[in-house]
């Protein structure tokens, strides 16, 4: 996590505070981006209700404005990833791990845009389908169920939309016999085999869809306007890439633990707002990752971020295989006996013991005597919902 006394000078909430109101007014934002844009915005204030806290040694009072828990809050996801990534701890094992990454054609970005849940889920389906095929090809030389996590990403470092996950897969797999079959060689599979497999599969599930009525356009597509586009966008080239990333285990969680709960900006990348303009840091890849600035309108910005808020309920880690947690428990115990990796006792945490164990800090302690534990004994809930619990529970009777 970063450092917490490094405090950004500008924050997407500080945005928001000056600008959100009227670009609703204005229509700008459905129903449903209005609503997480808003919680954003409403995060650590009074909106959202708040605890009181005494120290139990000196007795100091302290207050403490709920958080939104948005997954979208650049300020909400420190502690979410640090508990993932303690499950994944768990779950993953020293073996050697590819980076498989499964890229779209841009003619259906807009698509996309349109048709988020369907197509992500398209995404996620067609990718694991691809794998699975490979896995269990004679050709690939392994024939052994193969585990997957991915992760959905959607932004570029400008904020433009580009959907494509990130796949994070062991280099084997675990055989018929229960025990694990090592991949040789370099690559984990052929990464030309793999995009026209994909595609394949891609495009069939489109025109599945199609056919189920479930695609919205901007304009009526009839069928032949339709099967078009498909031979249209089936003779471009997709970009499935696949790279031995990672050593082992520990390379794989450093990996995730940037990754996972990122969302399509970071306040530290925000550098100015003047003018209704926002200007914001960027990483230029194609140049050699040069870091450059660009500004856009607030209303521009915003439009771009809120391309990247994510369907309502929409799951963006998925695991698959050896590591699907219908089938985890048995899988990966065979896998670690064939390795001879034993598996730690999982420990329940709880939030504060999450933070304490991946940071140091210790949030219960009071920041004024330095000895004391704080405990919550007053909470006043949100004007509307449901409060966010506590990080402990009440030492005294709530008082609304």
């Amino acid at each position: 996590m970063r450092n917490s006394n490094h405090k950004p000078s500008l924050t997407l909430q500080h945005i928001l505070n000056l600008h959100l109101d009227e670009l609703i007014d204005n229509g700008v934002f459905n129903t449903y981006q209005s609503r997480i844009l808003r919680a954003l915005k409403q995060c650590k204030t009074s909106s959202l209700g708040e605890h009181w806290e005494v120290c139990d040694n000196c007795g100091v009072v302290k207050v403490h404005y709920n958080s939104c828990g948005n997954r979208h809050c650049p300020g909400c996801q420190g502690a979410n990833r640090e508990r993932w990534l303690l499950e994944r701890e768990y779950d993953l094992f020293d073996v050697p791990h590819h980076h498989v990454t499964f890229t779209v054609s841009s003619d259906l970005r807009e698509w996309f845009k349109m048709n988020k849940k369907e197509l992500y889920d398209l995404l996620f389906t067609s990718m694991w389908a691809t794998l699975l095929s490979f896995s269990k090809d004679k050709q690939s030389r392994l024939e052994a169920l193969i585990g997957v996590i991915s992760i959905l990403h959607t932004w570029t470092q400008q904020l433009g939309y580009h959907p494509h996950l990130h796949c994070i897969v062991p280099s084997g797999g675990l055989s018929a016999d229960g025990s694990w079959k090592a991949k040789s060689g370099k690559f984990l599979f052929h990464v030309g085999s793999l995009s026209t497999v994909f595609k394949a599969k891609f495009c069939d599930g489109l025109k599945a869809l199609y056919r189920q009525g479930k695609l919205r356009f901007t304009r009526h597509l009839n069928p032949g306007e339709f099967n078009q586009f498909i031979e249209t966008i089936r003779n471009k080239q997709w970009v499935v890439n696949s790279k031995p990333g990672f050593k082992g285990k520990q390379s794989v969680l450093e990996y995730l633990g940037r990754y996972t709960h990122q969302i399509a900006i970071s306040n530290y990348r925000l550098l100015k707002l003047s003018d209704g303009i926002v200007t914001f840091s960027y990483r230029d890849r194609k140049a050699g990752d040069i870091k450059r600035v660009m500004s856009l309108p607030v209303k521009k910005f915003l439009i771009r971020f809120s391309w990247h808020l994510l369907p309502k309920g929409f799951i963006k880690i998925r695991h698959y295989g050896i590591f699907s947690s219908r089938v985890k428990k048995q899988k990966l115990a065979l896998v670690r006996k064939s390795l001879n990796q034993p598996q730690k006792k999982k420990e329940k945490l709880t939030l504060a013991e999450v933070i304490l164990k991946t940071t140091g800090t210790d949030i219960t302690r009071c920041t004024s005597c330095k000895r004391g534990t704080m405990l919550v004994f007053k909470v006043i809930h949100p004007v509307r919902g449901s409060p966010r619990l506590p990080i402990n529970k009440p030492a005294y009777p709530c008082v609304n």
